[in-house]
């Protein structure tokens, strides 16, 4: 809003621009500043646009801006900030509301302010001055060499082009203006003022100009606000003197306005009697109207009135909604002066003749490359239109003067943006008349193309004609071009499209008929493309081998194909051209394609295919040498076999299994879960004739858009009248579905026809008067037949209902809704199956795989079926279904196979020297199975004399059990001696051996359920080889020599870069800022290497570090569990790492690492104790230095045999005791991670 000290500040700014004193203006002394005070004003504007509506009011374009650029044009600085001022004030209204009208009634009312201060600017504009001095400008600006203009030159020179658009944009009201045709608008005298100029050379020359391109935007929306109001028919036509066609139209049109006066007073005084004055009323009764009574209806009226009664006189109009009116029309075309007609005539030849297909083809190019604003192809769009139908009328059509805008590529545009405009009106519907009116020139451009087409076809060269059978070969045979009508036609509604679209697309869509039409004549065979959704083939599962023929063809073990696959790693195989490492068409990603890849290799293997399986394996390193999955670049045959047998060995997805299966549920439109099938698009080619093509456009809604249009066949021209009747015609006689036409409102237009004077008279009158006549007829005769008839008049028929209301309903078969229906007879069918059925869990396939194999009619597809069920109340779902086909999948067979046993020997003499040999075999069995079957299997070969050898094993240093031993010795006085978390050493070994039995004691039955049962147990992930446990705790002894391993492997940055986020987490857990998990995100290329090694992330897995919990989390993370003592201590130990010196040697590292490892170590022993996990016992020993000197070279000696993932370490203390030395050895009965 304008406070009044604003208001004041504005009329002090506007007084002191300066005064007009006769016929001069005089600038004032403080002109300048107060220019750039009203711009500064501008700036601080709101949405209702105060300050703008201000300054209309005060009238500061009309007696201040525009005399100060004529007067002063040479002063450049004055130029340029009046410029300035001169463009922000022109600006459309509809830009300054972000291209929305608004609702809002006081909204609305400064919007339409401030069109009308816009209106009021637009004479003024129009002065002759004004535009020599905009000329000169622009002239003395282009003069220049590209190179050497300035910055402040473009900008000068796109300002003077945006104040022309401004000032053309202004909008028109010809009922304000109240001009008849033939008379000078405001609008023309600015374009007269522009030719005055040499306005029009300047624009002529930038649209030819190919220095000037980054101008062309501006240059075609200045054309195209400069012909807006012109027909281009007409406007090519125009001439000096009126010619004989134009003279003998109008006086055509005023005899038959004459005719239609005279015919109607004839008739209203045919119904007047001559045998009683017309002065006195009468009283009358209606025949077949009854009143109140069952008597018939009385009227009073005179003789002179001798209208029809009419009911609906005194009835309020019911209200529609806002979003149920018409869209209006908002074209606004009229016939200008001779001589305004004659000057765009000449601008439009000069232009297609020197600069159309340069201008069209450099914004064409920016279109594509998005170099322009958005929605700017809609002046793309009307220009081909308006030039391309200019040249056709201009009297010598010129192909080569468009030649740029006649190609398939356009077609293939237009049909794109058609459809883009066509989906955005559904989609923004408060946008909806937007779209609408850019679909309507879109329209018409594609219109225009099939216009120029007809005119290449007539025209006397032959090279042209046969350009045009290409073009229209290739527009006939694709589908999206050959149905872009129809498919507008059947999205037609009144709510989101003007009348005038409807009659362009009309007259679109009769031109391409009667052109498809002349290209089929003589044409036996018609070839066109075909797009259909059909089916994809269901890809049946394959069946399950039974034990015999698994027994007769196991594949073969690895030893058996290992001298075949030695001898080709010391060829070199080649590929076959169906074997490829990877699919660039899939939309897979390549970490999955990477597995499948591994998939291929393994099943080449298992096929005895060596040779295909080793040139593979190389390519496919070729092609992912990052991370060295398939081995490194330089690899020996020794290490392919090895990689090779792991390859064999691993439990690898099948390669059949990423190809699509209809295992899976689709759900429908309605949210419910049904299995679909998928749809893809197919491209054939079919034979096409005219006749069935017609047939597709006897559609309800072609029918119902063509009658709404025909309501209004007086204001309609004869050429919209002739496509009208001509498409009805077709459905009616060609199609022989006359009945399509028995719509109670269409026969309402009919009875306008019959009592039309100009049905004598006018021949598009009388053509529709015939086929009035003719559908009359035919109803006459259906009613005889049908007396349902009259009830069909109230609704729109199909295509078969049409033909059931002329031979009977229930006659007509539709073959497409054959399978859709279901009998009596086949529901009851279809539930004995299922009750018969539903516990069978043999064979392949679930309950509706076993109906479909068993019903009568073979024609039901599975989604039929389905669904039928869910109708009937059978099943609830389909996911019960899916459910109970995985879980016959699953189910492992209660004998094992021989190839099983062999398999499980071979596996078991691999594994029977680890830790844990259960385990591992278990996961290494071609069928999974349970603990308790494979122990017992095991214990019945023979493998093993007791059971206890499969438990997990215990790995114990001599140096630890040295220890310990003497730990017991000493302790044998004292007691039992309690543990970290208060339990005695007994106490240990007893939870220890309960732990162990809870292991053994594992539910043996199906795998799925000991899975089920360890996932309730532990909801723990399982990444990268290993599963993170919450009784892990940090052991530096355990890790020494994997840390060793990743300095010499050249990880030493990256444990570094672990250190420091280790610090950086340390200093925020002890300000107490952060008490969450923090995520490690590697941003360094060292960084990110060292995440991407499995043996860096298996080490800092035992450091303690957490990684992705499921497939939502990227970035490993520091537990909120770690405290600061922790941290610390971990960060002590991975600083061994980064002080060793690269020069030192091998020795001198692994010292550095032992030492660090042990004071860490020390430390958190000494801190806290640590706590006892349910999996992992742990024992601390801890003597006085005094008391044990003279242990000291015992475990040096005893140092020399242990084991090397134990480390025995001698460190000061803490600061609690700075005297005495501590002693500390970790035994960790955990096996997993001392590996």
């Amino acid at each position: 809003m304008v406070t009044p000290f604003l208001k004041a500040e504005l009329t002090a700014a506007v007084t002191s621009l300066g005064y007009t004193e006769g016929n001069k203006y005089f600038k004032d002394q403080y002109c300048l500043e107060a220019l750039k005070d009203l711009i500064r004003y501008l700036r601080r504007d709101d949405d209702t646009l105060g300050i703008r509506r201000e300054l209309g009011q005060m009238k500061l374009v009309q007696t201040n801006l525009i005399p100060i650029i004529c007067e002063y044009h040479s002063d450049e600085t004055l130029f340029d900030v009046v410029l300035r001022l001169l463009v922000n004030l022109t600006n459309p209204t509809l830009l300054l509301f972000n291209e929305e009208v608004p609702t809002d009634k006081v909204t609305r009312n400064y919007y339409l302010q401030h069109v009308s201060h816009l209106q009021s600017y637009k004479p003024i504009l129009a002065s002759d001055k004004l535009w020599v001095v905009l000329t000169d400008k622009l002239k003395l600006l282009l003069v220049k060499e590209p190179e050497d203009r300035l910055e402040d030159d473009k900008l000068l020179t796109e300002r003077i082009l945006i104040l022309i658009r401004n000032i053309l944009d202004i909008p028109i009201t010809p009922e304000d203006e109240k001009r008849t045709d033939d008379d000078a608008s405001v609008h023309d005298q600015v374009l007269w003022s522009m030719h005055l100029s040499g306005m029009e050379d300047v624009i002529i020359y930038l649209a030819s100009n190919e220095n000037e391109r980054h101008f062309c935007m501006h240059v075609m929306e200045i054309i195209s606000l400069m012909l807006r109001e012109q027909n281009p028919a007409t406007l090519a036509q125009a001439a000096a003197q009126r010619s004989l066609a134009e003279k003998q139209k109008d006086t055509e049109e005023l005899v038959a306005m004459v005719q239609k006066e005279s015919s109607e007073r004839e008739a209203r005084y045919k119904k007047m009697t001559a045998s009683r004055s017309s002065i006195f009323r009468g009283t009358f009764c209606v025949k077949d109207v009854k009143s109140i009574s069952e008597k018939n209806l009385i009227v009073h009226r005179t003789l002179t009135d001798g209208k029809p009664i009419d009911f609906h006189q005194n009835k309020v109009a019911k209200r529609k909604a806002k979003n149920r009116m018409p869209l209006p029309n908002c074209d606004v075309t009229r016939k200008s002066t001779l001589s305004i007609r004659l000057m765009l005539k000449e601008f439009c030849l000069q232009l297609l003749n020197g600069a159309y297909n340069s201008l069209m083809h450099i914004v064409k190019d920016c279109l594509i490359r998005l170099k322009t604003q958005d929605h700017d192809e809609t002046y793309y769009l009307w220009a081909l239109k308006f030039f391309m139908e200019f040249n056709r009328n201009s009297g010598k059509f010129r192909v080569e003067l468009v030649s740029e805008t006649m190609s398939v590529g356009l077609f293939h545009y237009i049909q794109t943006q058609v459809q883009t405009y066509s989906e955005s009106i559904t989609v923004d519907k408060k946008k909806a008349a937007v779209w609408s009116r850019r679909l309507h020139v879109a329209l018409r451009a594609y219109q225009e193309l099939l216009m120029t087409l007809n005119a290449m076809d007539k025209y006397g060269s032959e090279s042209i004609r046969k350009s045009s059978e290409v073009l229209k070969s290739n527009v006939f045979y694709v589908p999206e071009y050959r149905e872009l009508c129809l498919v507008l036609l059947l999205n037609y509604k009144e709510t989101q499209h003007s009348l005038d679209y409807l009659k362009d697309l009309v007259e679109t869509n009769h031109i391409f008929l009667k052109l498809f039409e002349q290209f089929t004549k003589g044409k036996r065979h018609l070839i066109v493309q075909n797009k259909s959704k059909a089916p994809q083939k269901r890809k049946k599962a394959k069946k399950k081998k039974s034990k015999s023929e698994e027994t007769s063809t196991p594949p073969p073990t690895f030893d058996e194909i290992a001298v075949e696959i030695s001898s080709a790693l010391q060829e070199q195989p080649t590929l076959t051209d169906d074997i490829a490492p990877y699919d660039a068409a899939s939309d897979l990603p390549m970490d999955d394609q990477k597995v499948i890849a591994m998939g291929k290799i393994q099943q080449l293997l298992k096929e005895a295919k060596t040779h295909l399986a080793v040139a593979l394996l190389r390519t496919c390193r070729d092609v992912w040498p990052e991370g060295e999955v398939f081995g490194p670049p330089e690899v020996g045959p020794e290490h392919e076999l090895l990689l090779l047998r792991e390859i064999f060995h691993t439990d690898l997805p099948s390669v059949a299994g990423h190809e699509p299966t209809d295992d899976c549920d689709g759900a429908d439109s309605d949210g419910k879960e049904i299995e679909q099938e998928e749809l893809a698009a197919e491209r054939s080619e079919k034979e096409l004739h005219f006749e069935e093509f017609i047939r597709r456009f006897a559609h309800k809604n072609v029918a119902r858009s063509y009658c709404h249009l025909l309501r209004r066949y007086a204001t309609n021209t004869s050429l919209t009248n002739h496509c009208l009747i001509k498409m009805l015609h077709r459905i009616a006689w060609d199609c022989k579905m006359p009945a399509m036409m028995f719509q109670l409102s269409l026969f309402k237009t009919f009875q306008k026809i019959m009592n039309d004077p100009l049905a004598k008279t006018d021949a598009t009158v009388k053509e529709l008067y015939k086929f009035a006549i003719y559908i009359m007829r035919k109803f006459a005769e259906t009613a005889q037949v049908n007396p349902k008839i009259f009830v069909e008049l109230l609704f729109w028929k199909t295509a078969s209902e049409a033909v059931e209301i002329e031979v009977g309903y229930g006659n007509v078969k539709d073959p497409s809704h054959s399978r859709a229906v279901w009998s009596e007879e086949e529901e009851d069918e279809l539930e004995r199956l299922y009750h018969e059925l539903r516990d069978v869990q043999d064979g392949e396939g679930d309950v509706a795989d076993r109906i479909l194999a068993n019903l009568i009619n073979q024609n039901r597809n599975r989604r039929a079926v389905i669904k039928k069920m869910k109708e009937m109340g059978l099943i609830m779902d389909a996911k019960s279904l899916a459910k109970t086909k995985r879980s016959v999948k699953i189910r492992p067979p209660k004998e094992w196979g021989d190839h099983e046993i062999v398999e499980l020997r071979r596996i078991f003499e691999e594994v029977r020297g680890s830790s844990d040999p259960l385990a591992l075999l278990i996961d290494r069995l071609p069928i999974p199975r349970g603990k308790n079957r494979v122990r017992d299997k095991i214990v019945e070969l023979g493998l093993v004399q007791d059971v206890k050898e499969l438990r997990k094993k215990k790995v114990r240093s001599a140096k630890s059990a040295g220890r310990k031993e003497s730990n017991r010795h000493q302790s044998d006085d004292e007691g039992p001696r309690e543990g970290p978390a208060g339990l005695t050493d007994s106490e240990l070994d007893e939870e220890s051996e309960s732990d162990d039995e809870e292991e053994d004691d594992e539910s043996d039955g199906e795998p799925f359920k000991n899975m089920k049962h360890k996932e309730s147990k532990s909801k723990r992930p399982k990444q990268y080889g290993f599963a993170m446990k919450k009784t892990d705790y940090f052991s530096p002894e355990m890790l020494a020599a994997q840390l060793r391993q990743l300095v010499d492997d050249g990880r030493k940055e990256g444990l570094a870069w672990l250190a420091e986020c280790l610090s950086e987490a340390l200093e925020d857990r002890e300000d107490g800022e952060c008490d969450e998990a923090i995520p490690l995100v590697p941003l360094t290329d060292c960084a990110i290497a060292s995440m991407e090694d499995h043996t860096f992330l298996k080490f800092i897995a035992k450091v303690g570090l957490a990684p992705p919990a499921n497939e939502q989390e990227q970035f490993w993370r520091i537990p909120s569990t770690l405290m600061a003592a922790d941290l610390r201590c971990r960060i002590d130990f991975l600083k061994g790492a980064s002080v060793s010196d690269s020069d030192g040697g091998k020795s001198e590292s692994a010292e550095r690492i032992d030492d660090i490892s042990g004071n860490t170590s020390a430390k958190r022993l000494a801190d806290e104790p640590i706590p006892l996990g349910s999996h992992k016992r742990r024992r601390i020993v801890h003597s006085e230095s005094s008391s044990s000197s003279d242990a000291e070279p015992q475990d040096v000696e005893q140092q020399e045999v242990a084991d090397p993932a134990v480390v025995v370490v001698e460190t000061s203390s803490t600061a609690a005791s700075t005297t005495s030395r501590k002693r500390f050895a970790v035994l960790d009965s955990s096996s997993d991670d001392s590996q």
